[in-house]
């Protein structure tokens, strides 16, 4: 990695270079802060890429120079002299390690020091520095806690809780990644004493350096911390300890972790060691926790697939949903049939039995018939009382759905002569089938969504229903068209159906 030395009043600063653009002038927005008249409020700026540091003077009132020559723009390798203004000033490259392990010339190793995150050696040093009662107190904790399997919001509030018992500060800051962006921006602070907490306000240079090295910083006085030379808020307040470090998990950013202190109380080398084994375990939790809450969202996702789609069906939409397909469910135009089967005179049989046997009755019915339309990949859009809706060729694309449809209510009609033959109350059941263009997804509202196809192709469908004999299968001709190759059927003609000015073609379909 490449570092920013800047030597200033017989003082020398260190400022690490991640990748992409840094920010050098006087003024307080910068990521490197020079307090010098010499130097414009924005004076340079520093592009780091492909293992080269790009040099850009922004029209600066003095000039930035490199070997002592004015340059407006520069391509740099390390070792360069440079000047901003009046100010000296080197870029040195260096190994990660190198980087994270040296405190900075002109930082006073007494106030600032770092750990490596995420390194296997880090158990060690903490058994080298901490108390052993300590350490152990803090290895129980993390066991009972982090290591269970909880819901993320409770995850993130133990590891505020654990740095808040472990590490003696005034204030503790977690700071969430956004998964898709990696920009750090919720935020769940908590102060020891349980009064008020205000945002924390990171250095963004500290910022910047944890998480391009992947360290945990300590300082111990800000004060005494160059890199604060232009944090006026921090110098303002009365923050005067600070750890702050990382969270990853492999290459992706999880979140970051802060804990402050006033003037009256200073960390230790061995709150660093502890802050930074919270840290790791805090990573791994937050990780586990955001697995675990795809997995829970997953299968109920799943769950309520499997009420109205066939396994086969809802493999593809959970395929589908992985991949680039996501939108699988949302309203869209569709070529469908739609299935309508109705049984007859169930109203009337209904009052002369007990509201449990009806229950069971229908149970019974919609189960054989959930699984002829299931058999055909169909999807069962909705039980209207004693009827049922079934649609082919959504929410995934089949290019036979009009005759997986007739399929369907050819098998529907078996299995109610089945259960007829098994005895009990004799059923009779009405099917009708029509094809088109139909609006097919999740309709509801915000709170409530479901599937659900809705359209003149529907309603047709419905109006059939009432044409059909008892067993028959109807169909319009707009579905028997679809069907290749056909299948015996008896013309019935041109029926006038309520709702529609024209009339509808209809064939009966002959007895498997």
């Amino acid at each position: 990695m490449f570092v920013l030395i800047v030597k200033q009043r017989g003082a020398t600063q260190e400022h690490p270079l991640c990748d992409g653009h840094t920010l050098v002038g006087r003024g307080q927005t910068c990521d490197v802060v020079i307090n010098d008249d010499s130097i414009s409020r924005q004076h340079a700026r520093l592009v780091v890429h492909a293992g080269q540091v790009e040099l850009n003077d922004l029209q600066s009132r003095n000039g930035t120079y490199v070997g002592g020559r004015a340059v407006r723009e520069a391509t740099l390798r390390g070792g360069e002299p440079l000047s901003f203004g009046d100010v000296e000033a080197t870029i040195e490259r260096r190994s990660d390690a190198a980087a994270a392990a040296a405190p900075a010339d002109g930082i006073n190793a007494e106030h600032t020091m770092f750990r490596q995150l995420g390194d296997t050696a880090a158990a060690t040093s903490a058994v080298r520095i901490v108390e052993a009662p300590r350490l152990i107190n803090l290895l129980s904790e993390v066991a009972r806690t982090l290591v269970a399997t909880l819901p993320l919001q409770d995850i993130l509030n133990r590891v505020i809780d654990l740095l808040l018992a472990h590490v003696p500060a005034e204030r503790a800051c977690l700071a969430l990644a956004d998964p898709g962006t990696q920009a750090l921006t919720s935020q769940i602070v908590r102060r020891a004493d349980g009064k008020p907490a205000a945002p924390v306000e990171i250095s963004r240079t500290v910022r910047q350096m944890t998480l391009s090295q992947r360290i945990a910083v300590l300082t111990s006085d800000v004060h005494q911390d160059p890199r604060f030379d232009g944090s006026q808020s921090v110098l303002l307040s009365d923050v005067r300890s600070l750890i702050c470090g990382p969270l990853y998990a492999g290459e992706e950013l999880i979140g970051l972790l802060y804990v402050d202190n006033p003037v009256t109380r200073q960390f230790t080398e061995a709150d660093l060691e502890l802050f930074s084994a919270i840290a790791n375990y805090a990573a791994v939790a937050i990780t586990q926790g955001r697995l675990a809450e795809r997995l829970r969202e997953e299968s109920e996702r799943r769950e309520r697939l499997q009420r109205y789609h066939s396994p086969a069906v809802v493999e593809r939409i959970m395929a589908q949903a992985h991949g680039d397909g996501g939108g699988v469910l949302e309203a869209q135009d569709r070529e469908i049939t739609v299935l309508f089967a109705d049984l007859v005179g169930f109203t009337t049989l209904s009052e002369t039995l007990p509201p449990a046997e009806v229950a069971s009755l229908l149970n019974r019915f919609f189960s054989e018939m959930t699984d002829a339309i299931f058999s055909e990949e169909g999807t069962v859009d909705k039980f209207i009382g004693d009827a049922i809706l079934a649609v082919f060729g959504a929410p995934v694309e089949q290019r036979d759905h009009a005759r997986r449809a007739v399929r369907a209510a050819q098998a529907m009609r078996r299995a109610v002569a089945r259960l007829n033959a098994a005895g009990g109350r004799p059923l009779r059941v009405r099917y009708a089938i029509n094809s088109g263009v139909a609006i097919a997804g999740d309709v509801g509202s915000a709170r409530r969504r479901e599937y659900t196809v809705l359209g003149d192709v529907v309603n047709t469908a419905s109006r059939l229903e009432s044409l059909a004999e008892p067993d028959q299968i109807i169909v319009s001709r707009a579905t028997y068209d679809r069907i290749s190759p056909p299948i015996a059927a008896t013309p019935l003609g041109e029926k006038a159906i309520r709702g529609r000015a024209a009339k509808v073609e209809v064939l009966s379909i002959d007895p498997d």
